[in-house]
């Protein structure tokens, strides 16, 4: 086993589903981008007033946007930490972004913020479990903490810390 090894958890899937997720949400500002190009109108609120701006910007804003959204959600499938602190920032921005258009398109804003939120949980919690070790040890303690657990040779006692369920 070489020391790029890691090992998987159940939180490398939640790592997997945010950059999973971040991808599908840099697409759908890709559309709503090329919308906001092409489509005058789409961002309208009832009132007839415009959100944000005028189209040709916000189609930009949200192309450039989606675009590197896409390129952290690739990131993030890689395992990258600067990933993780991009993703972290664009989410939250996202969050902000899709509230300005709770007015216009109440029902997908939220379910935009939601998923938003799901990712950040997912980028902000037990980082270091997803990576397979932990920041203060080193590489041949993680190999041979990793090692027991493959023969059975008991768990490393930070391990029976970390994966105990919190009450």
């Amino acid at each position: 086993m070489n020391s790029t090894t890691r090992r998987s958890s159940a939180w490398s899937g939640w790592v997997a589903f945010a950059g999973c997720t971040l991808l599908v949400l840099g697409v759908l500002n890709l559309f709503q981008g090329f919308t906001a190009l092409f489509s005058d109108g789409y961002f309208v609120t009832r009132s007839g007033d415009l959100l944000v701006w005028n189209y040709n910007t916000w189609g930009v804003i949200l192309l450039v946007f989606g675009g590197l959204q896409v390129l952290v959600g690739g990131g993030l499938l890689t395992g990258a930490t600067w990933a993780r602190v991009v993703g972290t920032f664009l989410v939250m921005l996202n969050i902000i972004g899709e509230i300005g258009f709770l007015a216009a398109h109440p029902v997908w804003s939220t379910i935009v913020i939601a998923l938003d939120l799901v990712v950040l949980f997912a980028l902000t919690v037990r980082w270091d479990a997803a990576k397979g070790y932990y920041s203060d040890e080193t590489a041949s303690e993680w190999q041979a903490r990793d090692e027991g657990r493959r023969t059975g040779a008991g768990t490393h006692r930070r391990d029976a810390e970390r994966d105990e369920p919190m009450a």
